[in-house]
């Protein structure tokens, strides 16, 4: 078994085609890095090391094969990433941590509160991660992850077909048990404006408080060069809403 290196869990032509420009990324920061490709056909590419044969029965296919890597440390990628600085800084956060993710920006969505029991009952400040991005190694304590998120996803496939809901409550679980997880800076995982967009679109089913900011984090003035001209509490809020950074 190889060390370290790449996944990625690619089907069909357009997904393959957009994997093979992800991989060529990876190859242009990280010459030297391993990248195995798990697929529904044999793929030859020079951004490719190794390719494995794979059967696809669902669109998130990722959950049934994660776990197979032929690396002890992982980095999985989707295929519509693009690697723009070296990225290898992330296997050295694994000699420490057992999985690391970035933040999605699905919190805690009101609608698989109602209808998950186990993940409602999971505070909002646990959030989902983008499972797009992810970084692991090989333990007892991944292999039970990757178990459980199997077991949550197709208990309720017919209720949430989406993958990272239950990857929240097994990776909730698995923390209780002794998971080492750590979250990246965003920068890791660097999201579109129209992702951002759809979380307004449909707030609806994420419910009124997702994403309304819990704590603001700024001076209401230039109270380091000596000057705090604050009034009242009210203007301070008016402040932090007109400056505080997007997310």
């Amino acid at each position: 078994m190889k060390t370290r290196g790449v996944l990625y869990i690619a089907y069909g032509d357009l997904f393959v085609k957009e994997a093979l420009y992800s991989a060529e990324s990876v190859k242009a920061q990280c010459p030297d890095l391993d990248i195995t490709m798990f697929s529904d056909r044999m793929v030859d590419s020079p951004y490719i090391d190794d390719c494995k044969i794979i059967s696809v029965s669902h669109l998130r296919s990722k959950i049934d094969y994660m776990d197979q890597s032929p690396y002890d440390l992982t980095i999985f990628l989707d295929t519509d990433t693009v690697i723009n600085h070296n990225i290898e800084d992330m296997f050295e956060i694994l000699e420490t941590f057992d999985l690391v993710a970035a933040h999605d920006l699905a919190r805690k969505r009101k609608k698989y509160s109602a209808t998950i029991p186990e993940y409602g009952r999971i505070p909002y400040a646990f959030s989902e991660v983008n499972t797009g991005v992810l970084a692991y190694r090989k333990s007892e304590h991944t292999n039970r992850l990757f178990k459980r998120w199997q077991e949550y996803f197709y208990k309720y496939f017919h209720t949430c077909p989406w993958d990272q809901p239950s990857f929240r409550i097994s990776s909730w679980e698995g923390c209780k048990e002794g998971l080492q997880m750590y979250i990246f800076p965003v920068e890791y995982n660097i999201r579109s404006k129209a992702n951002r967009e759809k979380q307004r679109k449909f707030h609806h089913e994420f419910g009124e408080e997702h994403l309304k900011p819990r704590i603001y984090h700024m001076h209401a003035d230039s109270i380091n060069q000596g000057k705090y001209d604050v009034d009242s509490l009210q203007q301070i809020f008016d402040f932090c809403k007109e400056n505080f950074m997007e997310y």
